[in-house]
């Protein structure tokens, strides 16, 4: 009885000791916490979409443009099955290939 309440005294103070070694500080030495008085950096303004392509349109590489736009039509309507399997159609990629490119649009 006594060895095990020893043990149990002991694992409890190695576990004390590791939460106090990993807290967090908020010290200047803290790699963990942000920065102090620094406020989050503005991000840059995106460039603008090139002509004829919607607000949001990324380049579908390897995609004739008729196929393209098709499959941007498809994603406006939530028909992502049907674009997957238009790409692939015209591309001859993998499935995984093909829900990558999608994704990307």
């Amino acid at each position: 009885m006594l060895i095990t309440l020893a043990v149990a005294i002991a694992v409890a103070a190695v576990m004390l000791a590791a939460v106090l070694a990993l807290r967090r500080r908020g010290g200047s030495d803290d790699l963990i916490a942000p920065p102090r008085g620094l406020s989050a950096r503005p991000r840059p303004e995106p460039p603008p979409p090139p002509p004829g392509w919607s607000e949001g349109a990324a380049p579908i590489h390897g995609l004739p443009d008729d196929v393209a736009a098709e499959a941007r039509q498809l994603l406006a309507q939530n028909r992502r099955i049907e674009a997957v399997k238009l790409v692939r159609a015209a591309t001859g990629c993998s499935l995984e290939q093909a829900v990558e490119r999608v994704e990307r649009i």
